[in-house]
């Protein structure tokens, strides 16, 4: 099957990351695969990877609001390129962005058949990025999920919820997220001493960091041997940064690390202790479920997405979110409780082994698109 996969961010302005990850195994089981997205040098160019795929980056108009939006591209030259390319289907990654906009818009034009996969309906990042979100989902958005031939949705909560926005259920279909647990895996020989809490994700309002950092603070007066390691990048780094400093915790307490690369991010998860994850608004947080499959101990916020994969008391730990105290009562209650932490990590890699794994996330995928190629025609 011939693909066209359509990403506002892609390899190399952005790390190889799971969309990459699940590109090449798409190419490896027999899929022919282009990617479409936007070079931020400004510069276009295709390029062949090692793992078999094309990679268009392309020169774009970064219609980014400081403060709000990062990167929110539109690419002249995508319309022209996804007729080039000649796909069967073209698959746009998230209806929050323009490239998929453009995307869906020609691939109508040019009688194809598209899919769409929604990451998230909607981010809460303040009242103002959230009148935003809400006019453009209602409109843009809107005409995006009922003009693409079948939205793909991570979770049943995310269903509801576009399903609220008006578009028709029966071309709604759930695929989850997945994981290489060869990649994920707990280490061998763990010291039993370790005591290493990681979160990572993108420093965004949603995200919740600061209740995790106001969180660490009450840990680390409690707890001597803790130290804790926060791994991404966003707009709201510094700012987490200083609050660190401002509420006294040591920097040889707490590190705040540059993205790494997927297979460093697994070299950390997989020696680290417990896995805190204080969002407010989520879809299929893909760094969770990476962290379950590494043998983490899960403390994660008891909201929509989360509460779909963690079980409280059985593969992790759920708290109520935008709450410090909390997040630090279950971090410190792994922390003596050896016993419970040993089967929540235990529970939570086989949890990931028995319905996040990449084969059944690649049939299920196949599957939606040929139901799309049928409902095209």
């Amino acid at each position: 099957m011939r693909i066209a996969r359509i990403r506002h961010l892609f390899f190399p302005d952005t790390p190889k990351d799971y969309f990459y990850e699940l590109t090449a195994k798409q190419v490896k089981i027999g899929h022919q695969v282009d990617v479409l997205t936007w070079s931020q040098i400004g510069e276009s160019r295709v390029r062949k990877v090692a793992e078999g795929f094309n990679i268009y980056s392309m020169h774009g108009l970064n219609f980014a609001i400081p403060g709000l939006f990062e990167h929110y591209p539109f690419l002249p030259e995508l319309p022209d390129v996804l007729e080039r390319v000649k796909p069967e289907i073209v698959h746009a990654e998230s209806h929050l962005f323009l490239t998929t906009a453009q995307a869906v818009t020609k691939a109508k034009k040019l009688d194809l058949p598209s899919v769409v996969s929604v990451h998230g309906v909607f981010a809460k990042r303040g009242l103002l990025t959230n009148f935003f979100q809400d006019a453009y989902i209602r409109t843009v958005g809107l005409d995006i999920l009922r003009k693409t031939d079948i939205v793909i949705c991570l979770t049943k909560s995310d269903v509801a919820e576009i399903i609220h926005f008006g578009v028709p259920s029966e071309k709604i279909r759930l695929v989850s997220n997945a994981v290489d647990t060869e990649i994920f895996k707990p280490a061998a020989n763990l010291p039993s001493e370790a005591m290493l809490i990681v979160w990572v994700g993108r420093f965004v309002n949603e995200k919740g960091v600061e209740y995790f950092i106001r969180a660490a603070k009450l840990i680390a007066e409690k707890s001597k041997d803790v130290r804790f390691l926060l791994i991404g990048y966003g707009p709201l780094k510094f700012r987490m940064m200083q609050l660190a400093a401002n509420i006294g915790i040591s920097s040889s307490i707490i590190t705040f690390s540059k993205p790494m690369k997927r297979k460093d991010v697994a070299k950390i998860l997989s020696t680290s202790s417990i896995f805190v994850f204080p969002s407010i608004k989520e879809g299929m947080p893909l760094a969770l479920l990476e962290a379950m499959a590494s043998g983490n101990a899960i403390v994660a916020s008891d909201i929509p997405g989360v509460n779909e994969v963690i079980k409280n008391n059985y593969n992790g730990l759920l708290v109520l979110p935008r709450d410090p105290e909390a997040i630090a009562s279950a971090v410190l209650t792994l922390i003596n409780d050896t016993k419970l932490k040993k089967k929540l990590s235990f529970n939570a890699r086989k949890t990931v082994e028995n319905n996040f794994s990449f084969n059944n996330m690649l049939t299920n995928l196949e599957a939606v698109y040929l139901e799309a190629m049928r409902r095209h025609k």
